[in-house]
């Protein structure tokens, strides 16, 4: 089939050869959601599962099943990574009744001749599976849903973006978000603004749409997310006057045409 480079000229399955491609810098980011009970969340946020640190091991069995996924995938290339992270945010019950959940977030780099999206998307896809392995005896209804890649860049083929989540943050330079510093996003002609200190510092960037096409000005129903902003990883909460208030929670620069993306 056209198009299909794991397919040779008889259209059976066959290793791509990437000899011939140039070496580039190679990332790529890609997440996935946990839901369960807020009883099992509270389990782990608290230190209460018998078998140990739930997000320690998830994050450490994220890392080792990226730097193996040429074992795991018939057709992946072993690449040997530069680089490899996993970061698990845990996320309270949006209302009475509602599910708990954990966003889980794998990134991936190298400089090589072939992408890293499988690693990343492996990396996320085993850290979940490594919580529901946890947290089976007090939870065994817990879901690992919506797997995806985010971002990747490098290659032939440029950039990607997953359209549904994400938009590039407009006129951020090098600016970095410390743990602990507060951004509001605050709506204007343009589109959405960021800014440091209550919303009256300097503009760290813009997004001309809010990511998904919802209306950020209804903050009522989006707080209880995370927003991803370049490195960063920020959580979302109403603020006076309907304005998103973001906290940052993961340290991280932000970057030319960085993504701004909200998961959760």
């Amino acid at each position: 089939m056209e198009g299909l480079s794991h397919l040779d000229s008889r259209g059976q399955a066959a290793m791509v050869d990437v000899a011939g491609k140039a070496v580039t810098r190679r990332y790529a980011r890609a997440w996935g959601r946990l839901r369960l009970q807020p009883e099992t969340l509270a389990a782990i946020t608290s230190g209460g599962v018998a078998k140990g640190d739930v997000f320690a091991a998830a994050r450490l069995a994220g890392i080792m099943a990226a730097k193996r996924c040429g074992e795991l995938i018939p057709l992946c290339h072993p690449l040997p990574l530069d680089w490899a992270g996993v970061e698990l945010v845990p996320l309270a019950p949006a209302g009475d009744g509602d599910a708990a959940r954990i966003v889980i977030i794998g990134e991936v780099g190298l400089a090589g001749r072939t992408g890293v999206e499988m690693e990343a998307l492996t990396a996320v896809t085993v850290a979940g599976l490594t919580v529901y392995d946890m947290c089976k005896a007090i939870d065994r209804g817990l879901i690992l849903e919506t797997v995806g890649l985010l971002e990747k860049t490098g290659g032939r083929s440029g950039r990607y973006l997953d359209a549904q989540r994400a938009v590039v943050l407009e006129g951020a330079g090098e600016a970095r978000l410390e743990a602990g510093d507060r951004v509001f996003c605050r709506l204007q002609a343009s589109g959405f603004e960021f800014r440091k200190q209550d919303g009256q510092g300097p503009v760290l960037g813009r997004i001309s749409a809010w990511p998904g096409g919802s209306d950020a000005a209804g903050a009522e129903q989006i707080p209880g997310r995370i927003m991803v902003l370049g490195e960063a990883l920020l959580l979302i909460s109403p603020a006076a006057g309907g304005e998103p208030r973001l906290d940052v929670i993961k340290p991280g620069r932000l970057g030319r045409l960085a993504l701004c993306a909200v998961l959760g």
